[in-house]
């Protein structure tokens, strides 16, 4: 790839991804969603089924739109395309809470649900083709500083959108509040989308035939019986994921438990979006130099601390820092997991690889509402232990287990 052309598609990613993470200050999963179904009127299990959502609809879709992504030479039309759709389904669910909030709020709830399902959905279906965009027009070994400031960027965007949402949630009355607050999400993402038509794909990828369905599937437990490393990868990977089954009710457990204000969302928000910031430009030099692997650590780490204060909290001004340590957690562990995957298998394997990961471990997020159901029964306290008992095994499996496959790399073994 010509150097003007990479420097140009390295200045279009970090602008087109800053404007994608900055919509994460106006619709956190973990701060402004859950407040959202409180305030329509939903429960703990309804709280728990934004997190499944959330994760769920996004990675189970990859294997199959890998499938076909895989096949495609060209990987931005599908980028685009997929990824435009995904903007107009956020556009409509903020009309929905708008049009039903006030006066049908569980009409409303279940529209939004259906339709933040169906936005999850899209992004599941776009990710596996926008990423092997993303890693085709980035060199390995600038793709840990490129998301790296791409991210803190927009997690600056994002600071800015947590101070905004503060003021739209005391400034307007229900349901406009946070409707104002999904139709920023859409003109953020539109943003991006149209920043997006601007990258240069300058050469076509490598591409494997479309296999039978069946057959396409058949070949996965292959893949998983001979590639040991990225089978004790996906491991480390599913018991992270149950340590996140408190992510979901820290917010509500705080607004109830301490009897704190709305506008406390958005001071929950800030806290993660600000630590974001740091956490994000760090972590990208560290993942060029040391490697994934040290970066899933940290995230690891962070998540423990997170739980743990959670946990022991006395206070709300004492509960700020397990949003602080989440932020770290968010800002570092999504990068590195799709980055340390794409390294585990060949380059025209890339997308299935990530495809592969996300759908195996979309069905372990259903966590959230076993930590819905286990709240109502035994109290949030008994989600929390459960999420700290987790990440102190995920840790040891990451430490101990996961080999960095870079290592690989270098020994000739990949």
């Amino acid at each position: 790839m010509p150097a003007e052309v990479e420097k140009r598609n390295f200045v279009l990613n970090v602008v087109e991804g800053a404007f994608f993470s900055a919509s994460a200050g106006f619709m956190s999963a973990q701060t402004m969603l859950p407040a959202l179904v409180v305030k329509l009127g939903g429960s703990n299990i309804e709280v728990g089924a934004i997190g499944v959502i959330t994760a769920v609809g996004l990675f189970l879709p990859q294997i199959f739109a890998a499938r076909y992504v895989e096949t495609h030479a060209w990987k931005k039309p599908w980028a685009v395309k997929y990824g435009l759709i995904q903007r107009i389904v956020v556009l409509l669910s903020g009309l929905s809470v708008l049009a039903f909030g006030g006066h049908e709020p569980r009409t409303a709830l279940w529209m939004f649900l259906t339709l933040f399902a169906l936005n999850q959905i899209m992004l599941g279906v776009t990710t596996p083709g926008w990423f092997e965009m993303f890693a085709k027009m980035v060199p390995v070994h600038k793709r840990g500083r490129l998301s790296g400031v791409r991210s803190s960027i927009g997690g600056v965007g994002a600071f800015l959108g947590g101070i905004a949402l503060t003021w739209y949630l005391t400034r307007f009355d229900f349901p406009l509040s946070y409707s104002l607050a999904i139709f920023s999400v859409f003109a953020l993402q539109a943003a991006s989308i149209i920043v997006q038509t601007y990258l240069i794909e300058e050469e076509p990828s490598p591409v494997v035939e479309r296999k039978p369905f069946f057959a396409f599937l058949k070949q996965l437990p292959n893949i998983l019986h001979e590639n040991i490393p990225f089978r004790n990868f996906l491991i480390a990977t599913v018991v992270q994921i149950i340590a996140t089954m408190p992510v979901g009710f820290y917010t509500v457990y705080a607004l109830q438990r301490f009897s704190a204000n709305e506008s406390m969302v958005g001071a929950f928000t800030l806290a993660i979006v600000a630590v974001q910031v740091v956490s994000s430009l760090g972590i990208g030099y560290i993942v060029d130099r040391r490697g994934n692997k040290l970066a899933l650590v940290i995230a690891a780490c962070a998540l423990f601390l997170a739980n743990v204060c959670a946990v022991f909290a006395p206070s709300l001004d004492w509960f700020m820092p397990v949003f602080i340590f989440l932020g770290i957690n968010l800002g570092i562990e999504m990068l590195a997991r799709y980055n340390i995957a794409i390294e585990y298998g060949p380059t025209e394997q890339r997308a299935m690889y990530v495809g592969m990961m996300n759908t195996i471990i979309a069905p372990f997020y259903l966590v959230a509402l076993i930590g819905g159901a286990a709240s109502d029964a035994f109290g949030y306290a008994t989600v929390f232990w459960i999420g700290t008992i987790a990440s102190v095994i995920g840790i040891a499996l990451m430490l101990f287990k996961v080999t960095e496959p870079r290592t690989l790399q270098r020994a000739g073994k990949t």
